[in-house]
C-alpha cells in the first residue's frame, strides 16, 4: 500500500501525522503551503484544500475521514472500535459534534480573521463565533468532568480528531471557562506523538 499525504503544518493535517504516527503506518508527506487550490491538489481534494490523502491512488478528503481510515488500517493499536460497536457509534457521534457545533466556529472566525481577502472579512461575526464555540463547548467540559477521554475513557482516534479543535479554541481564548477542557488538552499534550501547536 503506497499512502501519500497533501501536508501542511499548521493545518488539520496536524489530525493525520499525529494518527499515522500512533499507528505507525508509513507514509509520504507532499507538504508545501503552495498547494492550496493547485490543479494537482484538486484531483485529490475538489476544493484544492488540506489535508488530503492519496492510497494507491485513490482520493480521501476531509481529516475526521482520514483518521478514522488510518486507524482502522491498525486495528491492533486500538485506537478506534470495531465497526458496528457502542464505542464505533460514540467516535462517530463526538467527531460530528465537534465539527458541527466547535469547529463551524473557529473555522469561521479564521476565515474573517486571515483567510478571506481583507474586503470580505466581517469582524463582527467573532463574537458570535466565540459564542457559538462555548455553547459546544460546555457539554464536552461536562463530560469529561468524569472522564479523561471520549470513547471508553481511553486515548483514541476521537480524541486526536476533537482535541486539534479543542486547542484550536484555546488559542483563541474560548477555554477559560472550561477546566475539564484545560486538563484534557493537558494529557492530549503530554503524549509522545501529539503533534498539536501549544503555542498561543
Amino acid at each position: 500500500m503506497h499512502i501519500e499525504l497533501y501536508d501542511f503544518g499548521p493545518t488539520r493535517a496536524q489530525r493525520c501525522r499525529w494518527t499515522f504516527l500512533e499507528t505507525g503506518i508509513p507514509y509520504v508527506s507532499i507538504d508545501s503551503k503552495d498547494l492550496f487550490g493547485t490543479p494537482e491538489l484538486k484531483k485529490v481534494h475538489p476544493l484544492g484544500a488540506l489535508p488530503a490523502l492519496k492510497v494507491d491512488g485513490k482520493p480521501l478528503f476531509e481529516s475526521a475521514a482520514i483518521c478514522t481510515y488510518i486507524a482502522d488500517l491498525a486495528p491492533e493499536k486500538g485506537l478506534i472500535a470495531p465497526s458496528g460497536t457502542w464505542d464505533r457509534a460514540l467516535h462517530d457521534q463526538w467527531t460530528c459534534y465537534v465539527l458541527s457545533e466547535m469547529e463551524a466556529y473557529t473555522w469561521s472566525s479564521a476565515r474573517n480573521t486571515f483567510v478571506l481577502p481583507e474586503e470580505q472579512r466581517r469582524p463582527s461575526i467573532l463574537a458570535q463565533n466565540a459564542q457559538g464555540f462555548r455553547r459546544g463547548a460546555a457539554p464536552m467540559n461536562r463530560f469529561l468532568a468524569d472522564s479523561d477521554y471520549l470513547v471508553g475513557n481511553q486515548f483514541s482516534v476521537t480524541d486526536i480528531i476533537a482535541g486539534f479543535t479543542v486547542n484550536w479554541g484555546r488559542m483563541l481564548g474560548f477555554l477559560d471557562e472550561f477546566p475539564h477542557l484545560q486538563a484534557y488538552l493537558q494529557r492530549l499534550f503530554g503524549r509522545a506523538h501529539c503533534t498539536l501547536n501549544k503555542g498561543t
